[in-house]
């Protein structure tokens, strides 16, 4: 298990990548959205943001780098998931997630709790957490309706599906994520014996932890920790990338740190927009809102 890279290091690496490593990837589109992008998805040729301070959903085409459609979902809209023609959209501070029909521009408007950090679809729900209420309510992703409320304990944060299993992370002084059976709705707490684990994802079938300070690798069989990687110091997002590397985000820092998943090492790091937050893919290019500014950059990744 490799172990303790130290941010020093980790800095030192920004514009050097390790022997063979692919090239440092070259900023191709900076697209204004407005400020405090936050959450974002890829599907085919559009990228669709959603932008905290507006409160809108935008939609860029890839290709042009434009904003093709432009949303209004209600205030501090971040996260993003996406459907058949349909978008869920998180707000934070009223604590909703927002239903769109993106053909008919139909909204539904459903209440789950607040602090709405993330929404996910799987498992034939779409899932959404409450950080005050420490929560996840289960809705019908045909019409939006609560179906069920899950209480899995202190500040959910983020939702990944990995192993069959839903995963919850959580802030504050928690040391451990949370295991739902999709079928059962029955929760399972797993100590990771890291502060905050709060960003869990789902790459390469190994479930990945963001905390501020650490990457962990988890086994999703049973929760077992099977490495931990020291980088950073406001670790925001993680997401695979076409380079086959594992893309990490520095809010405080606004770096990306590219990890190679096979030994849970620091390939490089390069500086990306202001308060760089989310990583999100559309095709061969990387994309990364800048929670700290006002646009989201798109990035080659050629292997």
């Amino acid at each position: 298990m490799r172990l303790l890279v130290t941010l020093a290091c980790s800095l030192a690496l920004v514009g050097a990548g390790f022997a063979g490593s692919p090239p440092i990837p070259r900023e191709t589109h900076r697209v204004v959205t407005g400020a405090e992008p936050c959450g974002a998805a890829g599907r085919g040729a559009t990228l669709w943001v959603g932008v905290y301070t507006p409160g809108r959903l935008v939609a860029v085409d890839t290709a042009t780098g434009r904003i093709v459609r432009s949303i209004r979902v209600g205030p501090t809209a971040c996260r993003v998931a996406l459907g058949a023609n349909v978008a869920w959209v998180t707000l934070d501070r009223p604590g909703n997630v927002v239903r769109i029909d993106l053909r008919s521009g139909r909204r539904r408007v459903a209440p789950v709790g607040p602090g709405a950090f993330d929404v996910a679809r799987a498992h034939g729900f779409v899932w959404a957490v409450s950080f005050e209420m420490g929560t996840v309510t289960l809705l019908d992703p045909r019409t939006g309706a609560v179906e069920r409320v899950v209480r899995v304990g202190d500040h959910p944060t983020g939702l990944a599906s990995c192993g069959g299993r839903m995963w919850v992370g959580h802030g504050r002084a928690s040391t451990w994520i949370s295991s739902i059976d999709p079928r059962t709705l029955r929760v399972r707490r797993v100590q990771v014996a890291a502060t905050e684990p709060r960003r869990p994802r789902c790459i390469g079938g190994v479930l990945w932890v963001a905390t501020p300070d650490s990457l962990l690798r988890v086994d999703p069989s049973g929760g077992r920790v099977l490495g931990r990687l020291r980088i950073g110091e406001t670790l925001g997002d993680l997401a695979a990338a076409p380079d086959r590397l594992v893309w990490v985000t520095d809010k405080q820092h606004s770096v990306v740190y590219r990890v190679d998943p096979s030994d849970l090492e620091v390939v490089d790091s390069f500086s990306a927009g202001p308060g760089a937050f989310a990583p999100a893919r559309t095709g061969r290019t990387m994309w990364v809102t800048s929670y700290a500014g006002s646009d989201v950059r798109g990035y080659t990744a050629t292997p």
